[in-house]
Order: structure tokens, then sequence, then C-alpha cells
């Protein structure tokens, strides 16, 4: 097996798309629990945060079902490092933790990470033509681009790949790798757990999320037309689980 050919994923996907997309803020769980309630309140008008034990193996779940749109449920959770809070949230085809950790970031003078492993697909006219690993940094004050601080993605839409870097360049980073010929491989899954390491996360480990956990709420309604699918009709119309 190539290093082309690992995958980062956090058990295995057992329950993608919920674990694809994941934010990192780094507080306690206190700061970004109640931060993140205040801003949805702010937005929606109210918020509930219901305080939980235990981790993210034992609430993932109550995420669903997966929304479009819109993200009336999102999970936080305690990490095996006490620098850093998971955020998790109920987006469909994955969730989008870019917003949040951004806005967040910004709001409570935190650093940030943004971390998405998505599988490259194997069938280009499939379910799910569309893989991606992504590496995005926040900083509380504002950069060239909103708060962005660094930024290195591959994307893949159907057969082909794009590889991204902007912002700037951390010290853990293989610039080398950058210039390979396949585009897919400038960015690799073993990259990407490399990075995350350096930063003080291990995101796809299965004990890193021991909790507590506060699972937030919030009136948000999703539009006539948009999809609204429990966690196992997202797997199965996303293709996770038969074979990418």
């Amino acid at each position: 097996m190539t290093e082309h050919d690992l995958t980062a994923t956090l058990w295995d996907d057992a329950v993608a798309p919920l674990t694809s997309a994941i934010g990192f803020l780094r507080a306690p769980i206190e700061v970004v629990a109640d931060g993140l309630t205040q801003w949805r309140r702010a937005i929606h008008g109210s918020a509930e945060a219901e305080r939980l034990s235990g981790g993210l193996r034992d609430h993932v779940t109550a995420l669903a079902p997966l929304t479009a749109g819109v993200r009336p449920r999102e999970l936080v959770v305690a990490t095996a490092n006490p620098e850093w809070t998971a955020v998790l949230d109920c987006g469909y085809p994955h969730g989008d933790p870019v917003s949040t950790i951004g806005h967040l970031a910004r709001s409570l003078q935190l650093h940030g990470v943004a971390i998405t492993s998505i599988p490259g697909s194997s069938r280009p006219d499939g379910p799910a033509p569309f893989g991606a690993r992504k590496l995005e940094m926040f900083g509380p004050a504002p950069t060239d681009f909103l708060n962005y601080v660094r930024t290195v993605s591959v994307v893949q839409d159907g057969s082909r790949w794009r590889f991204d870097a902007n912002g700037i360049v951390q010290d853990f980073e293989d610039l080398d790798a950058y210039q390979r010929r396949r585009i897919a491989e400038r960015f690799t899954a073993s990259m990407l757990v490399e990075y995350a390491a350096a930063l003080g996360l291990r995101p796809f480990d299965e004990d890193f999320y021991p909790g507590p956990s506060v699972l937030v709420r919030n009136p948000a309604v999703a539009p006539p037309g948009v999809l609204v699918l429990s966690l196992a009709d997202a797997r199965e119309r996303l293709g996770i689980g038969v074979g990418r």
C-alpha cells in the first residue's frame, strides 16, 4: 500500500459524514460552548446548551438528522489535550466547521483549526465522486483574508485533484511534497495526521475525544426542499460504507 492509498478517518468512517470535518478551538470546553451558544442566540434569538457526561462516541449521533444549509445542532467535546476543544455539526454532505471556527477565533480571541478528511473516490461516476484533505488554521486577528493563518489542501472533483497552499508557512510543513507530480500526493493523509500532531491534535484517534460534551441546539429550520437525512440515509446517498 502506498502513502497515497492511506486514509485518515475516525473510527474507519463508521459515523461519517458526521466526523468528516471537525473544528478545534484552543480553549477549555466551557469557553467554547458558552461562546457558541451566545453566538447562536444572537443569530436565531434562542439556543440551548445541554451539558453531557461522556465524549464524542457517546453523543455524536445526537447530531442527526443531517441537514443541508442550516446547522440546528452542534456538539462541543473536550479532547485529551486540555488546550483544545472539538466542535462538530449536523451539516450535509458533511459538517462545515470553517465559519464557526473562524468566527469564534475572532470573537473569543483564540486560535482555531478546521480539519477535513474525506477519502477520495475510485468511482468518478459513483455516488460520491469527491474527496478532500484540508488543514485550515485561524487566528484571533485579521489577515490578508479574513483571519485565516494557513491553509493546505487537496480536493477531488471527479477524476481531477486540485492542490492549494496559502498563508504563512508553518515550521512543520513538508514543502518538498508540494512539488510532487501527482497532485493528490502533494498533501497526503499521512501529512495531514503529522501536521495535526504538530499542533497538538490527534483528530483520527478514537481516544482523543473523552468529553465531557455540550450539545448546542438552535431553532434553525431547513427550508422546503432542502435535504434532511437520517445518518443511514446520508451514508447511503454518499456511498459511504459500500466502497468509494
